[in-house]
């Protein structure tokens, strides 16, 4: 096994990938995955790549994955020794910030120290710190700043992130943490497998969770309105005056043009052109938790 660290770019599109299913179906492997011969159908896309080709109205939570030490000592991947998280980072946010879109972007990761570094080093998009809490389905962590829901809150409202991500079970558990967190003024998503469960959505988003991350998204809201359509519809009824909406029926953005008038902010430490609870009203949504740089 070679870590994907040690692979340069041009290394890991040579790759050719295949599902494990396919593997056991197929004898013949050497006809696998053909169509990747094509330039864009090529695994590992670039972070530059994804933000100049997918679409601005799909939504980004941008997790950055770093090896955890796990409470018995062991770090995943048996990878002691990783790059530079500084250097690593500022790479991160040099190509998002390069690359600039009116793309709603929300940075996430399960290392408390990656969180603190992406809101120290840039106030333009929020971070939510990912905790499983307490859970059987994955070993507990050794930092203490993750290894419980509520003290995951705490970290996060003490560093101004925008919020938790907490794991299902966890939520389905202990559903009062959902108003905990809003009692702080954190947002507050959920992932997890039980989240795939649409009588669990249903509880969570009775119980007021922001946003939910779950697999084939796609399949369940196919035919239902762009949600992002939706908020920028709400933003035009703010901005236009009541008699633009007098006998008007139509619900599609696209008949409307607005003009977004732009804000400054002088504060270093606060996200611009925004407040807080406007961002929460924001990042309230789904996401697909089956791609790296889920679209929400």
């Amino acid at each position: 096994e070679i870590p994907v660290k040690e692979l340069t770019f041009e290394q890991l599109q040579l790759l050719k990938l295949a599902h494990v299913a396919a593997l056991k179906v197929n004898d013949d492997k050497e006809n696998l995955d053909d169509e990747n011969d094509v330039s864009e159908n090529q695994p590992f896309p670039s972070l530059q790549q994804v933000l100049l080709c997918v679409p601005e109205n799909i939504g980004f939570n941008i997790e950055i994955k770093w090896p955890c030490q796990q409470k018995d000592g062991v770090w995943e991947g048996n990878l002691p020794t990783y790059m530079d998280m500084n250097k690593a980072i500022d790479i991160i946010l040099k190509c998002t910030l390069e690359n600039p879109s009116n793309r709603r972007i929300v940075f996430s990761s399960f290392v408390a120290d990656v969180c603190s570094m992406i809101r120290q080093k840039q106030n333009k998009y929020p971070v939510l710190f990912l905790t499983q809490g307490h859970t059987n389905s994955y070993p507990e962590f050794m930092d203490l700043r993750c290894r419980t829901t509520p003290i995951a809150m705490s970290f996060a409202q003490s560093e101004n992130l925008l919020g938790v991500n907490v794991h299902t079970e966890d939520l389905l558990r202990n559903p009062d943490y959902i108003q905990q967190a809003k009692s702080k003024d954190l947002v507050i998503f959920c992932w997890g497998n039980d989240t795939n469960e649409s009588e669990n959505r249903r509880i969570l988003k009775q119980k007021g969770i922001d946003g939910l991350i779950y697999d084939r998204i796609c399949d369940i809201i196919l035919g239902q309105t762009d949600f992002f359509e939706i908020d920028e519809l709400d933003e035009l009824t703010q901005q236009l005056p009541d008699k633009a909406f007098v006998d008007c029926s139509c619900t599609d953005i696209n008949h409307f043009a607005c003009q977004s008038v732009p804000e400054s902010n002088d504060s270093g430490n606060s996200y611009p052109s925004e407040i807080k609870s406007s961002e929460q009203e924001m990042y309230s949504t789904e996401s697909d938790s089956g791609q790296s740089c889920s679209s929400f």
